[in-house]
């Protein structure tokens, strides 16, 4: 009995416990495409926008028409029975198609830019954890020097080969390391949380980013006009091109056609009641007076000039864009080189050399934690110029909508 419900615990245990996320640059499309849920949302304005398109263009109902007279003493009377449509002398229903038919296309490019804008946020979000990655991995290294070199000094304080101040600054040094990385598990909190909403994962999820932050690299070539945002631009500008030809023909009504059959009985005294059945043909055609429709074609040309007016926009603000983040990498690579080729040997050099004075006795210990601390901070400062980098290479490649 007490085996079977130990098995059934561990079995419970087994099945609450789910694995952890993986996570990959590759994989982050994917998996926004699959789970995000403003995603799905968005994909909502496609059907609304088909929905449009499909009631579009659809011509009127034909009616009924139904006629009775009679007169006071109820000796005459007339049935008409007739049936009417209304026929569009211009092509209307035609240019309502169209408009129907742009607005799916901004639709799903607009569906296109909210899945493009949401991999971008997740690819900035999954450097900034490759860069907390490497900086804890970088952390957990010095404090792990630092570690033993305390553990050291102290041994030697106990047998008198080093003076109890400096056990203790070693003891501290390897402390405030550790401080470090407490920090460091705030702000990946914060990334993950951030990834995760992107994802579309619960809270409760576990999630593993995989790799290391890389070096610096070129980013992938695109052009502006495959951007998302700049296709549903030019969608609704020709959404808004043919809302004005609607606009132009919409200054005619429709004619008004249809047939009647009547049915009618009147009094031929001394002879009795005359009936008579007639079949005819009605027609109504709206005289072009009144109302020119000016005020809507005047608002449709103003639409036109705005959207095309924004298409300008976008492409100056993608330009833009594209040649800050191609600046900000310069800079970032350039203080990357330095920093790999000039300040951090001449920092493992400093610290080389005050290692050895300390063994020879001609140098003190907080000139070891001093040269120590400069290079984990240069060390530091090259991650943070390589995830910068990176970052601005995102920006880049989102700006010039390229395919990393």
């Amino acid at each position: 009995m007490h085996r079977s419900l130990f098995l059934l615990f561990l079995t419970s245990c087994f099945l609450a416990a789910e694995p952890a996320l993986v996570l990959s640059e590759s994989s982050l499309a994917t998996r926004i495409h699959a789970q995000n849920p403003d995603l799905r949302a968005a994909r909502w304005k496609i059907e609304e926008a088909l929905g449009r398109l499909q009631q579009a263009g659809r011509p009127g109902r034909p009616r009924l028409d139904v006629e009775w007279e009679q007169d006071g003493h109820i000796r005459e009377r007339e049935l008409r029975i007739g049936v009417s449509r209304s026929f569009p002398v211009t092509q209307r229903l035609a240019l309502e198609k169209s408009i129907g038919k742009a607005e799916v296309d901004a639709a799903e490019q607009e569906v296109r830019r909210v899945e493009q804008s949401l991999v971008q946020q997740a690819r900035l979000a999954f450097f900034q954890v490759l860069a907390l990655k490497s900086c804890r991995s970088l952390l957990e290294k010095q404090q792990h020097e630092a570690t033993e070199f305390a553990e050291k000094m102290s041994a030697q304080q106990q047998r008198a080969e080093a003076s109890p101040l400096d056990a203790a600054q070693a003891k501290l040094d390897a402390a405030r390391l550790l401080i470090d990385q407490r920090q460091l598990d705030a702000a990946e909190q914060v990334a993950f949380g951030e990834l995760k909403e992107l994802l579309g994962m619960r809270a409760n999820e576990a999630i593993v980013v995989s790799g290391e932050l890389p070096a610096i690299q070129q980013p992938a070539q695109g052009d502006i006009k495959q951007r998302a945002d700049y296709q549903s631009s030019m969608s609704q500008v020709n959404a808004a091109l043919a809302e004005w030809q609607h606009a132009v023909v919409d200054r005619y009504d429709d004619l008004d056609a249809g047939v009647f059959l009547s049915h009618s009985r009147a009094e031929d005294a001394p002879n009795g009641y005359d009936r008579d059945v007639t079949f005819g043909f009605q027609l109504s055609i709206p005289l072009p007076f009144g109302n020119d429709n000016s005020g809507r074609i005047r608002e449709t040309k103003a639409k036109i000039e705005r959207r095309q007016q924004e298409v300008r926009a976008l492409v100056a603000e993608a330009q833009n864009q594209a040649a800050t983040a191609t600046a900000e990498m310069r800079q970032w690579n350039l203080l990357d080189q330095q920093l790999e080729k000039e300040l951090m040997p001449l920092a493992r050099e400093q610290l080389s050399l005050a290692e050895k004075s300390y063994q020879a006795g001609q140098g003190d210990l907080p000139s070891i934690i001093r040269a120590r601390a400069q290079w984990r901070e240069l060390a530091l400062s090259q991650i943070d110029a390589r995830r910068e980098c990176h970052l601005a290479r995102i920006r880049y490649e989102a700006s010039v909508a390229a395919q990393p």
